[in-house]
């Protein structure tokens, strides 16, 4: 019995289709993930410190969000060091109260909306990734 020779090439496109959605999703995601160069960084200190601070009057405002409670000090406590500081945020359902009772000027960010690159990434990821089981199968 003869073997039949098939002397079409193999299809390409198929790989190349793969190669460059791939490279799009692992662009997506490691853009993602990088910090913000924006962002100035703040020394971070404990909670207790932070309270502390503002029971002994010494914090003039604090602008609090999700990730970090960020503050200045009415004086800085030493030549070089830093008068805004840091720290990360607990349940305290006390310290509007708190803040208010020591005179400290206070505000609280908005929840954060997700990025463009998120969003993209639910919208777009799902439907590649069935299509590319679908032409595997195929």
């Amino acid at each position: 019995m003869p073997i039949r020779k098939d002397d079409t090439p193999p299809n390409r496109r198929f790989g190349i289709v793969n190669l460059v959605l791939i490279g799009f999703g692992v662009l997506l995601l490691v853009s993602s993930f990088l910090p913000n160069q924006g962002m100035q960084q703040v020394p971070r200190v404990p909670y207790s410190l932070f309270v502390s601070q503002v029971d002994d009057g010494n914090v003039r405002r604090a602008y609090i969000t999700q990730e970090q409670i960020r503050y200045e000090l009415k004086e800085a406590p030493a030549e070089g060091a830093p008068s805004v500081l840091a720290t990360t945020p607990i349940f305290d359902m006390d310290l509007p109260k708190r803040l208010e009772e020591h005179g400290v000027e206070f505000a609280a960010a908005p929840p954060q909306k997700p990025s463009f690159i998120t969003t993209a990434l639910s919208w777009i990821v799902p439907p590649l990734i069935f299509i590319l089981v679908l032409q595997f199968f195929a």
